[in-house]
């Protein structure tokens, strides 16, 4: 989450109250190697910011 934030804050200010939103309604969740996030004719219902993450 904190990839977010930090990603939000290069653009402009965010207060803590806005910050607290933010973490509140977002969700993290996981998508597999080849997986789709959306698919073609469907209206979306979600945005997603995604990054690469390497394992450890």
């Amino acid at each position: 989450m904190e990839v977010l934030i930090n990603h939000l804050l290069q653009f402009g200010h965010l207060n803590q109250q806005q910050i607290d939103l933010i973490k509140s309604k977002a969700t993290e969740a996981e998508l597999k190697k080849d997986g789709y996030f959306s698919e073609a004719g469907k209206i979306p219902r979600e945005v997603a910011y995604g990054h690469e993450q390497t394992k450890s």
